[in-house]
């Protein structure tokens, strides 16, 4: 470990005796990275140190003075409210919210800090914020010493603010970020420093930025207990994403190991591969459909390359990412047309806001005890009237190419589905006396809670197409939040459950004549893709650097086989057992694609 002695020289620039030193992690995106360590900060508004030169001083002192000035005028706008909903007692946490966010002497010591030690202006109120509640926290009077908390939400609050102000300074080239956790919208930030690597304390395989990660080739790891405590900004690290391990401080002799391997990787990243042409089918003929699940539409070239029919599942909600906010209705359809443009006539199933309401900037009510079971996704859409209907305007407005579908994310009742299509009505009835230009878009359901399982055969007779989030689903059906790596080992995706549900979906779906996709991080995993297409799915979708190896799974077995395994599955009782028995069959039948601990063993019960 690295001792106190080893920071304390560092910090006093006397010369680095810093130790090798290698911790373990959970690889969540394969590959290799040499870098040096940004420790990033922040819950919602995410930010890093910057030094700053004395040219830019004035700059950030002006980007502290006008989010603080935004900051007010929120908290003002929310006081003139006349509301019901707001209680006395919330007034009054606003009111005190507000003279923190006026006190000059807190300002000044912001900008003092913004001077003197010539930092960013995120980093400044990082550390004047931090040094005033660690002087609440020893205040005698337990009153007194819980208005610290109300400290912390200034700070987010203005940091959020700052966040509307992209700084111009960017990451240093092959940093390696490392955080307790990074949101989606922060990694989309930092997507042109092209940043080399990312170690979180917290996240899972199926969380939203590690997905992210892994379409854009970027190694990761997460599961790094108090990280931001054994490293600095600067440290020079080593991220082993095939073997989940961080090397801190390496030695000359380690680093030249790693070198050769991680230009082999990055050879492999920008490299050109060949393209994948003709349909792709099992051994014994059966068509197999492979689409791709994208964020940026950018990502689309090298998906199509591989051999992806289209997009299976835009998520939307990176556009809200990349506009801090709500993009407007032009933004929107210009997103929305260029996507459509790049895929043809194999189409795009676009996903509509797929959002929490910790997300919206502006949001001023308290926060959710737990967001993945509150309001998000289709229900915020309807929470938030005008957004939606300004989406599936922008959608119908893209459509005249006419290759759009629209995928509304959890939907747990009928109902949401019929309130849709009304309002798709009503807006294509509005813009065609507007004279404005729209056509036809297909509706689907993203099937990913336990209630829409439970209700498939009225869903399938209200949607064109389903999309099955089996990410969501795994979550939902076994209470487990896939964000959580102290819940990690009870996130089973072949549990009989999950496997239970899928084939219900889909039964349900072709006895209608409905096409189904299976979407979630199953479909992009080829030790599950056997078990899907037993189960009766032919179309799949997942992120472009899944494809390659997704195909040459489908194209080496036969379907008779998988559902052979499928029947064996079923008579499972336990996910252990289903585990088990799936690594025997592919050990007897699959050997030469899949190694022998393809599911290894998960912790044991304490009994």
């Amino acid at each position: 470990m690295i001792n106190a002695l080893d920071k304390k020289k560092r910090n006093l620039d006397l010369p680095n005796t810093n130790v090798e030193e290698r911790i373990n992690a959970r690889t969540v995106s394969r590959g290799l990275a040499i870098g040096k360590i940004v420790c990033l900060h922040g819950r919602k508004r995410q930010f890093y140190r910057v030094e700053i030169t004395d040219l830019q001083i004035e700059r950030e002192l002006e980007r502290f003075r006008h989010a603080a000035r935004l900051a007010v005028n929120q908290l003002k706008k929310i006081g003139a409210q006349k509301n019901d909903k707001i209680k006395r007692t919330k007034a009054d946490i606003f009111s005190a919210h507000l003279l923190i966010l006026e006190d000059e002497l807190l300002r000044s010591k912001i900008e003092n800090v913004i001077e003197e030690k010539k930092v960013n202006a995120e980093w400044a109120v990082k550390i004047v914020t931090e040094e005033y509640i660690a002087k609440y926290k020893t205040i005698s009077d337990a009153h007194l010493r819980e208005r610290y908390i109300d400290l912390e939400d200034v700070a987010e609050r203005i940091l959020t603010a700052l966040g509307g102000e992209k700084s111009s300074i960017a990451l240093e080239k092959n940093s390696i970020i490392v955080a307790k956790e990074v949101r989606p919208s922060t990694l989309i930030e930092l997507i042109e420093s092209q940043p080399q690597a990312i170690i979180t304390e917290n996240g899972g395989w199926t969380s939203h930025t590690f997905i992210l990660a892994r379409e854009m080739n970027l190694p990761a790891l997460t599961g790094a207990k108090r990280i931001l405590r054994q490293v600095e900004n600067g440290d020079q690290a080593i991220v082993d994403g095939f073997n989940g391990q961080i090397i801190l401080h390496p030695h000359k002799n380690t680093l030249a190991d790693y070198k050769k391997a991680a230009e082999e990787f990055y050879q492999f990243q920008g490299g050109a591969m060949d393209a994948a042409s003709g349909k792709l089918t099992t051994l014994d003929g059966s068509e197999i459909i492979i689409r791709a699940n994208l964020d940026l539409p950018k990502g689309y070239a090298a998906a199509r390359k591989l051999g992806a029919k289209g997009v299976g599942l835009y998520r939307s909600e990176f556009l809200f990412n990349q506009y801090k906010g709500f993009p407007g209705e032009p933004e929107q359809v210009e997103a929305y047309r260029r996507i459509a443009e790049l895929v043809g006539t194999d189409g795009v199933r676009i996903r509509t806001f797929d959002l929490s309401v910790e997300q919206l900037a502006d949001e001023t009510e308290e926060r959710e005890k737990n967001p993945a079971l509150g309001l998000r996704a289709i229900r915020l859409g309807f929470s938030h009237p005008k957004e939606f209907r300004l989406q599936l305007r922008a959608l119908l407005r893209a459509a005249t190419i006419g290759n759009i579908h629209v995928v509304l994310p959890m939907v747990s009742d009928v109902l949401e589905i019929r309130q849709t299509k009304t309002i798709l009505k009503r807006e294509k009835d509005s813009l065609r006396r507007k004279k404005i230009e729209c056509g036809a878009v297909r509706l689907g359901a993203m099937i990913e809670v336990p209630s829409a399982i439970f209700t498939i055969d009225e869903i399938v007779a209200e949607v064109d197409f389903l999309c099955l989030g089996t990410n969501d689903l795994v979550q939902y059906l076994l209470a487990v939040d896939r964000d959580n790596e102290l819940v990690a080992d009870w996130f089973r995706t072949l549990h009989p459950s999950v496997l239970r549900a899928v084939k219900t979906v889909l039964q349900a779906a072709e006895k209608k004549g409905v096409p189904v996709i299976v979407c979630g991080e199953m479909a992009g995993s080829p030790a599950y893709v056997p078990v899907l297409l037993g189960l009766g799915a032919n179309e799949i979708s997942m992120n472009a650097n899944s494809i390659a190896r997704v195909r040459k799974v489908i194209s080496e077995i036969a379907l008779e086989e998988a559902r052979e395994l499928v029947k064996i599955l079923e008579d499972c009782r336990t996910a252990d057992e289903v585990e088990y028995a799936a690594a025997k069959f592919y050990r007897e039948k699959w050997s030469h694609l899949f190694p022998k601990d393809v599911f290894p063993p998960k912790r044991k019960y304490k009994i």
